[in-house]
């Protein structure tokens, strides 16, 4: 007897579990007009029965995630899909389902990473909401619908990928990978913001300019030009440190700025360069030379007075022989 019961409560809950099922097909049928979709990526409709915790859906969302039919189990649950988020939006997601089950959203609405069937992760988009709720609200059903939306996000983070390289490539010097003249005196007057609101203890330029180009220029032809310049950068960029900044001022002339680093120290920075530069072989027989002017900043100056400083150091250099570094 007890079991004849167990087995007719398990047909009745069944049988509960269809007519909601039923119902909702049916409400579908009668709405079908505004119920289909034509996206690309579209799955097909998801059916929640939430008291039996049972999903039905299309085969699309399985088979999207590498499944067959034998591969999955005889009753679908909500936790066969939720088990399989990535780490990362898992909580964001299940946040999102209580708060829709509670009645605080009107939809449940997310986009979320799913792991595949061979460990690769699939990008769903997925919106729906509870259309059946017991008379004191408790949900008793949900319908929803689900597009693979992979291979947008994968164009999305390729196009931004490409946006992060082409403005890195327009803040660049094209000869020398350094940053172009706008760009390097964009970033010398955000050192010097950031020494004047205490972010940063100081700043020191160093003003550095190839000696004689244009001489060699008239010698060797432009393309020589291109190889001093072109080699003054690759040196600069192996001699200072990530935390500084090098760009192209004009032609031959460059900026170091150099956040957090004394005059002393620059000045060593300035003559290690120099010695580099000027010991490296070049494809003509030219004396390779450069000069530099190195300033510290001082608090009470503008950004413009603290390249005058250093400009009018090199300019003395260049008055004085060339081929030296001097400092205040």
């Amino acid at each position: 007897m007890a079991d004849e019961m167990q087995e007719l409560e398990k047909l009745k809950v069944e049988f509960e579990t269809m007519k909601r099922l039923n119902k909702e097909l049916l409400s579908m049928q009668e709405n079908q007009d505004s119920l289909e979709f034509s996206w690309t990526g579209n799955l097909g409709h998801w059916f929640w029965d939430f008291p039996a915790n049972k999903v039905t859906f299309n085969p699309m969302k399985a088979a999207a995630l590498g499944f067959n039919k034998e591969d999955l189990p005889e009753t679908v649950d909500f936790q066969f899909f939720t088990d399989r988020l990535h780490p990362d939006d898992y909580e964001f997601v299940m946040d999102e389902m209580r708060r829709h089950l509670a009645g605080e959203i009107s939809v449940w609405e997310v986009k979320y990473r799913i792991k595949a069937l061979d460990g690769s992760y699939k990008t769903y988009y997925d919106r729906g909401k509870v259309t059946q709720r017991t008379p004191e609200g408790k949900p008793l059903f949900l319908s929803g619908i689900v597009f693979d939306i992979t291979h947008h996000e994968n164009e999305k983070e390729e196009l931004l990928r490409k946006n992060k390289e082409w403005e890195f490539q327009s803040r660049r010097d094209t000869l020398t990978g350094l940053f172009n003249r706008s760009n390097i005196l964009v970033k010398l007057g955000q050192v010097v913001q950031r020494v004047n609101t205490g972010k940063v203890e100081t700043v020191s330029l160093i003003v550095l300019d190839i000696d004689n180009l244009e001489h060699q220029n008239a010698l060797f032809g432009p393309l020589f030009g291109d190889e001093m310049i072109r080699e003054a950068g690759r040196v600069i960029k192996h001699t200072i440190d990530d935390s500084h900044f090098a760009g192209v001022f004009a032609g031959g002339k460059f900026l170091i700025v150099l956040p957090d680093t004394r005059l002393k120290q620059a000045k060593q920075i300035a003559e290690t360069i120099r010695l580099s530069f000027h010991g490296n072989g070049f494809t003509e027989p030219a004396e390779v030379t450069s000069s530099a002017g190195i300033a510290e900043y001082n608090p009470s100056e503008t950004v413009s007075q603290l390249f005058n400083r250093a400009d009018q150091l090199l300019n003395k250099v260049k008055r004085n022989g060339k081929n030296q570094v001097m400092s205040d």
